[in-house]
């Protein structure tokens, strides 16, 4: 079960989708930060399933959404999300999915690295939101 800051960041992830003319079309978390509807879960994409996929019919693109506590920003497995999702669906050199990324404030420059690291933080299809950490519990970002 995700912790109850995940599922806060999630809800902002998926706020910034819609702001970017995305509908949410799947979703692994507390529906009720979002709405009322009932969201299948993702489907696995290449090496793992992310938090949300949200599709824009105008023009034919799709976005993953991501949450990442602190903690999950030192994993493996979030520096493999973030290359698979980051790389997907080109085509004609345009790149048809969108990734957005959701930590806490005070992880920005953990964030900024890891991109960097990645050879993705200059992506325009990769962009982030961040929660301010008083909305967050201690085990939920560094302090």
């Amino acid at each position: 079960m995700a912790s109850a800051g995940h599922q806060l960041i999630l809800g902002l992830v998926a706020r910034r989708m819609r702001q970017k003319g995305y509908e949410i079309v799947s979703f692994d978390g507390s529906e009720a930060l979002i709405g009322t509807t009932h969201f299948k879960v993702p489907p696995i994409i290449r090496r793992h399933r992310p938090d949300a996929i949200g599709v824009n019919l105008q023009n034919r693109r799709i976005c993953i959404g991501e949450a990442k506590t602190s903690k999950d920003l030192h994993s493996s497995r979030t520096k493999e999300q973030f290359a698979d999702y980051s790389s997907l669906f080109i085509r004609n050199n345009e790149q048809l999915c969108e990734l957005v990324i959701g930590i806490p404030r005070s992880s920005e420059s953990k964030l900024k690295q890891m991109l960097e690291t990645l050879g993705i933080a200059n992506n325009p299809n990769v962009s982030y939101v961040w929660m301010p950490d008083e909305f967050l519990r201690e085990n939920d970002h560094d302090i």
